[in-house]
């Protein structure tokens, strides 16, 4: 199994797709998700936490070991991976300022060139749930 593998996250309602890298001291982990893939579920948004979207409640088989890193800190455009002990597990993705320390394993970074498109897909998405109620999906696959 090749490991040159991209992380892709489309939202189709809003005609925006974003392509992400591993993270090197994430590596397994990112490789973990991506042998889990594909995935789609509705995209949430944090409430408190600033710019923060996130996908909740996916069944994962197993989980790997860790590097957890405070998404405040970390770079707009990271990607990370939260999964609980009863293997049911988050995705967030940073596009702005997060207000929080919130300390999670980051395993991606979306790539440079579509920085822009993930903040317009975050703020379409927080007017989404906060404004409008449209329900905007978000698919996880490989390329």
């Amino acid at each position: 199994m090749t490991r040159d593998r991209t992380l892709v996250m489309e939202w189709p309602e809003l005609d925006i797709r974003v392509e992400c890298e591993p993270l090197a001291f994430n590596r397994e982990c990112y490789d973990f998700l991506l042998d889990n893939l594909p995935i789609k579920g509705i995209q949430g948004h944090a409430v408190v936490t600033g710019e923060l979207m996130y996908i909740m409640n996916l069944k994962l088989s197993t989980y790997p070991t860790f590097k957890y890193n405070d998404l405040k800190v970390e770079d707009v455009g990271r990607v990370s991976i939260f999964i609980t002990a009863g293997r049911v597990g988050s995705i967030s993705v940073k596009y702005g300022e997060c207000t929080e320390n919130m300390s999670y394993p980051t395993i991606a970074q979306v790539v440079a060139r579509d920085i822009e498109k993930l903040k317009e897909a975050g703020a379409a998405i927080w007017n989404a749930i906060y404004k409008t109620k449209d329900i905007i999906t978000v698919n996880f696959s490989v390329k």
